[in-house]
């Protein structure tokens, strides 16, 4: 059907209008835009900052939970941090499991551990030679119960500037490009154990865009308060007087 009004076609007034907008158009939505940017940007970063603070306390909340859990249970505990990935998980133990004085005590036993498994054949596993060896293998195992067998990852825009344990000299930090391979994640483990008792730790959480802006996660050595700094404490200012080497046990 033809229109009755067929200048409407021709008309070039009509035409240049629908093509686009005027400059008082433009000027009006640029302003809108940049008064939603204006209300909307602070609101971003606050939200941020508020889910960064809930991890922070849902952390310092998981240690405070362990510490009575592993009395109960007559269980070691670990929080397994993954420095590369933003998470921290929690494992469980049996209350004798070896808790290693360093890094390179952990790697080396589990070097030795290895090779004294090289020495059995698949047969002798299946039929059981090797289990005394086995079960060491899987010391910390992930829990079924439903609070805690889930990874916790930290909220976008946040990441582990580092952790600090006894097991290292120095704060560890996460790679500066995180590892194809998972098995080569950055891996710091925290200890509770079956009396209450913990180990000295210091988490840094900070923001991705701006490491001097976070928090810091303290565990008291033996009694276990948790301390929440929203600023950056070294650990050799909280733990110089502990005592490098554990005490000599008299020989037998």
């Amino acid at each position: 059907m033809r229109s009755l009004w067929p200048w409407q076609h021709h008309n070039p007034f009509v035409s240049v209008a629908r093509r686009g907008m005027t400059l008082i158009e433009v000027m009006v939505t640029v302003a809108i835009v940049l008064l939603i940017l204006s209300v909307g940007i602070p609101s971003i970063a606050g939200l941020m900052a508020l889910q960064q603070r809930g991890a922070v306390y849902e952390l310092a909340t998981t240690f405070a939970y362990l510490r009575d859990e592993a009395t109960l249970r007559n269980v070691t505990f670990r929080i397994a941090f993954n420095l590369d990935r933003s998470t921290f998980e929690v494992q469980a133990g049996s209350p004798d499991a070896t808790i290693f004085a360093s890094q390179q005590e952990r790697e080396d036993w589990e070097d030795e551990l290895e090779d004294r498994l090289s020495r059995f054949t698949e047969r002798q596993i299946s039929e059981g030679a090797a289990d005394e060896l086995m079960d060491q293998t899987g010391r910390f195992q992930g829990l079924e119960d439903v609070t805690l067998d889930t990874k916790v990852e930290l909220p976008g825009g946040s990441r582990f500037a580092w952790v600090w344990t006894p097991q290292h000299e120095e704060p560890v930090e996460p790679a500066s490009i995180p590892p194809e391979d998972p098995e080569d994640d950055t891996i710091v483990y925290a200890h509770i154990f079956p009396n209450g008792q913990m180990e000295p730790v210091v988490v840094r959480i900070v923001d991705e865009d701006d490491p001097d802006e976070g928090w810091t996660v303290i565990v008291e050595p033996l009694t276990g308060r948790i301390h929440l700094e929203d600023s950056l404490v070294e650990p050799e200012d909280l733990f110089d007087w502990l005592p490098d080497d554990g005490p000599e046990m008299p020989q037998g």
